[in-house]
């Protein structure tokens, strides 16, 4: 029976869980859904140290260390990448374990359950949490000894669009990108197509975090078609590009907050696409403020929810303002956490 997966934003959660009670964790995911980012984000809030070891590229060697003699007896020289600090905190993340031979695996049996590998000890402020990609990802990947398996808690993490359109939106992501993602959040993640079917792209957040970068270089969607392509896959680009055609329909963005309202069109990829430019343009003043509540008035309920929910990513302040008690009387049933 397949596992049932976790949002992103519930992996922050058990995180929290499993570093307080010292439990060592192994994060199941699709690639580019955000694992690392994640945990290094998890351990700059706490203040704790990161050390990131990626497994794959390492031999058992690596791991146990070299032997030296010290006094006529042999010993092992941990790597230096492990700390030595007895009294230091952080998370060492084991990252591509099940990418790793099983030699490599075998070799953290004994990190992962007693915190040691030979002569070397895990100082206990330190907490193991592994990460690597699914079987069915078509990746490089050993199954897990049993063993070493269970000496883990095992979460199934996939990739959901609020949570990625709230990171999005923090992050000032390109609004075409935001947009699309709205009105087809079923292709933020496709599965890996077989190489020899051609272009071996698919879409991940992380390819539209980058799709995103070079869309802020340039937006010439035409001139770009094949790097569009190369970034989230033929499939899911020939609709992004078709997508965003859209925009060329849209009102002048600078007219609107200047209290220009336009007549609101009814076709939903308009609709999405004028929300994500709205919050682009949006800057935090009280006349960009006002014409935000003004012109969520004349939105279809679904979207004028969308567009101050989505401006309060941006920009928390949005809800001290005078009108939003009022919207909020008059929207509030219609608001889904």
């Amino acid at each position: 029976m397949k596992s049932p997966s976790i949002s992103t934003a519930e992996l922050y959660t058990h995180l929290e869980t499993l570093i307080r009670t010292d439990t060592p964790l192994f994060i199941h995911g699709s690639p580019g859904i955000g694992k690392s980012y994640i945990v290094a984000d998890v351990a700059r809030k706490h203040g704790l140290e990161l050390i990131d070891v990626r497994l794959s590229q390492l031999d058992p060697v690596d791991l146990r260390g070299v032997p030296a003699i010290k006094n006529d007896q042999t010993v092992w020289m941990p790597p230096v990448f492990f700390p030595k600090d007895p009294h230091s905190k952080g998370i060492l993340f084991l990252d591509e374990l099940n990418a790793a031979p099983p030699s490599v695996q075998a070799a953290i049996y004994q990190l992962v359950l007693n915190r040691r590998m030979g002569e070397y000890v895990l100082p206990s402020g330190w907490r193991i949490i592994c990460a690597g990609n699914r079987i069915s990802d078509r990746g490089v990947v050993f199954r897990l000894p049993t063993p070493l398996a269970n000496r883990m808690v095992h979460l199934c993490v996939e990739a959901r669009f609020e949570e990625f359109k709230q990171f999005a939106i923090k992050a000032g992501l390109h609004p075409f990108v935001i947009g699309f993602l709205g009105f087809r959040p079923d292709l933020l993640s496709t599965e890996p197509v077989v190489e020899d079917e051609g272009n071996p792209a698919f879409a991940t957040p992380r390819s539209y975090h980058m799709l995103s970068t070079i869309l802020k270089s340039d937006s010439s969607i035409e001139r770009i078609a094949p790097i569009i392509y190369g970034t989230i896959g033929y499939g899911a680009g020939i609709e992004f590009v078709a997508y965003v055609k859209v925009y060329e329909t849209l009102p002048d963005m600078a007219a609107i907050f200047e209290g220009i309202y336009p007549e609101i069109p009814k076709a939903p990829a308009i609709l999405y696409a004028l929300v994500s430019a709205m919050v682009a343009y949006y800057e935090s003043s009280d006349a960009h403020k006002a014409h935000v509540f003004a012109i969520s008035d004349l939105l279809p309920k679904e979207f004028a929810v969308m567009l101050i929910k989505d401006m309060i990513v941006k920009d928390e302040s949005l809800a001290a303002h005078e009108a939003f008690e009022a919207w909020l009387a008059k929207y509030g049933e219609y608001i889904i956490a």
